[in-house]
């Protein structure tokens, strides 16, 4: 186990000396202000400051990565619908059914739909 793995303290101090880096440095800054929920603040700002971050660094680090990605920098989805959940689950039945009907060609398939 390295020393860094050890001692918070240390971990924090690098992170502190990294967060002084270059996109922290010598920027034009402009001020800007934005809503939020005053606990999703706190706790945001809590954890920016354990890991040697201002809530305004966090957010430049953000902005930054998001044109890095050319959009946001993780995944944005919203959970699946009933309808896809319940689809899902019958295409898992149907394909450990042994009495499924099954079709050795797509136009076998088409032939049974009229297609």
């Amino acid at each position: 186990m390295n020393r860094l793995a050890k001692s918070p303290q240390i971990i924090n101090k690098h992170l502190r000396i990294e967060s002084k880096c270059s996109i922290f440095v010598n920027m034009s800054t402009v001020v800007t202000n934005i809503r939020l929920d005053r606990e999703l603040k706190n706790e945001a700002t809590e954890l920016f400051k354990d890991l040697g971050l201002t809530l305004s660094q966090a957010f430049t680090v953000f902005l930054k990565q998001s044109l890095l990605h050319h959009g946001l920098p993780f995944a944005v989805t919203r959970p699946p619908s009933k309808e896809l959940l319940a689809a899902i689950d019958e295409g898992e039945k149907l394909a450990h059914d042994p009495n499924a009907k099954t079709y050795s060609t797509p136009q076998e398939l088409w032939d049974e739909l009229g297609i």
